[in-house]
């Protein structure tokens, strides 16, 4: 579950990146802009470029993009996510079927025992 919980927070991540790269197209170089810095915190700052985005590609290393390649390649990690999301919930799923399975048989088990011991707690009233 909690897997699961981080590729959503991990897509609505991509969401907005995705739709930052978009507002670029109507943007100004120039403009002033609103700079996330994290924990919803932002700074002001000046579009310096709309036409080269900073991308993270993981170990600390991030690549410069023009804004369209930057749109694609987050586009195609969305896609990931998402897929790899799917996958979890079907294997939690599975995982959920398994365990009702196992529930039943521990009832059919708990109802023969409770059987077993009828008879003989009739002798002892």
């Amino acid at each position: 579950m909690r897997q699961l919980n981080l590729t959503q927070i991990t897509a609505q991540g991509l969401d907005h990146a995705l739709s930052a790269v978009a507002a670029l197209d109507t943007a100004e170089v120039g403009q002033e802009i609103l700079v996330p810095i994290g924990s919803g915190s932002f700074i002001h700052g000046k579009l310096a470029s709309k036409e080269k985005i900073v991308l993270n590609v993981g170990a600390g290393v991030s690549i410069e993009k023009t804004a369209t390649e930057a749109k694609e390649i987050l586009k195609v990690r969305k896609d990931e996510v998402l897929e790899g999301s799917k996958k979890l919930n079907e294997v939690l799923a599975q995982i959920d079927q398994e365990m009702q399975r196992i529930q039943a048989i521990m009832q059919q088990y708990e109802e023969s025992a409770e059987q077993q011991q009828i008879p003989g707690s009739e002798a002892i009233v």
